[in-house]
């Protein structure tokens, strides 16, 4: 199965314009939802299109905001576009099928 990465507001759009020059399918949540949209909804678009949630927010981490969707995470709010991007480009050649992601992964282990 391929990644499909919904990238959340609070992390840059230019993140899934690298992934995309990587050659994954992502989108950034401005792109598929409005401006503003709550983590509930972003939750359900995800579960309901198949995507991987990457994101800088923390309600994420939380089993009932989230449900059945993975989570990628980064707590390092310093990590830069292309730093981001790189690392979830390694953690894809690490885990190819995101089914075989744990509920959340962390990006800062992912150096």
């Amino acid at each position: 199965m391929e990644y499909r990465i919904l990238v959340d507001e609070n992390t840059s759009p230019r993140v899934a314009e690298s992934l995309r020059g990587k050659g994954y399918a992502a989108e950034h949540v401005h792109d598929v939802l409005e401006e503003g949209v709550d983590d509930e909804t972003i939750a359900a678009t995800a579960r309901e299109q198949g995507y991987t949630v990457l994101t800088h927010d923390s309600d994420f981490l939380d089993p009932e905001k989230r449900g059945s969707i993975p989570v990628v995470y980064y707590g390092d709010d310093t990590m830069d576009t292309y730093e981001i991007a790189d690392r979830v480009d390694e953690l894809i050649t690490w885990i190819p099928d995101p089914r075989d992601l744990p509920p959340v992964t962390n990006l800062s282990e992912w150096k």
